[in-house]
């Protein structure tokens, strides 16, 4: 009996101790993670609350005492198209989606052809690799500088002191003569941001079998069979990722529109984000506007969440349905047929 009783209680002090072990293995994790979870509720969540507390007020951060409760009223004028502003806040989604069409295909489609040939490690790959990735290093800061300073519209700018022009590259109004400033964002943001999603197809097409290419090929297939077949089903993990992270960069749009533009033109507002930023840090011109445009702010929000949605469903691996052509119906029915007339055989032995 005493021995059962010291038994137990050893298998008591065991379970007391993996316990204890794992409440500070609890908390050893929970003080790494702190310094995020602080940054994201103080920068990430609060802001968020408090924008959607304010969408529905007339606040003025001025003058707290005059704000009051509106209810929907903000987001009943976000659909008023008479109001100026809410028909500048509108048009900037139509330019903003247009250059979104032109350059997410694009960004997909140029890092993976260069991947895909940097995988073959041609002679001198590893400069090609690291000349592809450098331009990712810069910020959209020096970005802009580099290629304000080639497009300049004057004489002292590059392109027009090669071609002997004068061309204003980047002014123009949105739906008007602003064609060639997005031709410049376009080959600017190209030349920027093409090495982020470079180094992730070339990370996932170095783990694509290689005796798959050689029994695709033994089957006759040619180099673009041999990338639908055997490349693109490998690499849908990479794609989906890739294809999250820019269409979700290019619905926040504000950086190469911000820094590739003239003076003339710092109130065309040619993306949402440029809009809210633009009323968010008027100061007391447009601090009346503060509920309205956070009511902007939780509906582009919301629009961004449903392209993500309709992204994720539209890129999620489908399994396909067992297919079976009318002879091999025809063939199973048979066995079937067999194996129960073997058994019959059987009964009557």
């Amino acid at each position: 009996m005493q021995e059962e009783k010291s038994f137990s209680e050893e298998y008591i002090d065991h379970a007391r101790e993996q316990k204890r072990a794992r409440r500070k293995e609890a908390a050893f994790a929970v003080a790494l993670i702190s310094p995020y979870l602080i940054i994201f509720l103080l920068f990430t969540i609060l802001p968020v609350v408090m924008g959607l507390i304010m969408s529905f007020m007339r606040y003025n951060p001025y003058v707290p005492d005059e704000s009051e409760f509106i209810g929907f009223q903000n987001f009943i004028n976000l659909f008023n198209f008479d109001l100026p502003v809410t028909k500048t806040f509108w048009d900037s989604f139509s330019t903003m989606l247009l250059f979104d069409v032109v350059a997410v295909p694009l960004m997909m489609i140029i890092p993976f052809v260069l991947a895909y040939f940097i995988n073959m490690q041609p002679p001198g790959y590893k400069i090609f690799r690291a000349i592809i990735y450098l331009p990712s290093v810069v910020s959209v800061t020096i970005m802009g500088i580099i290629f304000g300073n080639m497009f300049a519209g004057d004489s002292s700018g590059l392109i027009n002191a090669w071609l002997g022009t004068e061309i204003k590259w980047m002014s123009g109004q949105p739906w008007v003569d602003d064609t060639l400033r997005w031709l410049v964002m376009l080959i600017a943001t190209i030349w920027w941001q093409t090495g982020t999603n470079f180094v992730i197809f070339a990370g996932a097409l170095r783990n694509v079998p290689k005796s798959l290419y050689e029994a695709c090929e033994m089957d006759g297939g040619n180099r673009m069979q041999r990338i639908l077949n055997v490349t693109l089903p490998h690499v849908r993990p990479a794609l989906s990722i890739c294809l999250f992270n820019t269409l979700i960069g290019y619905l926040n749009l504000y950086g190469q529109p911000y820094v590739l533009n003239e003076v003339d033109n710092e109130n065309v507002f040619v993306s949402p984000m440029m809009f809210i930023q633009h009323y968010l840090s008027g100061g007391m011109a447009y601090a009346r506007q503060t509920g309205f445009i956070c009511a902007c702010a939780i509906m582009f929000g919301l629009i961004v969440m449903c392209f993500t949605v309709v992204e994720r469903i539209c890129s999620r691996e489908r399994r396909k349905k067992t297919r079976h052509t009318l002879a091999c119906r025809k063939y199973f029915a048979y066995t079937e047929y067999l194996a129960a007339d073997r058994e019959n055989k059987e009964d009557e032995a």
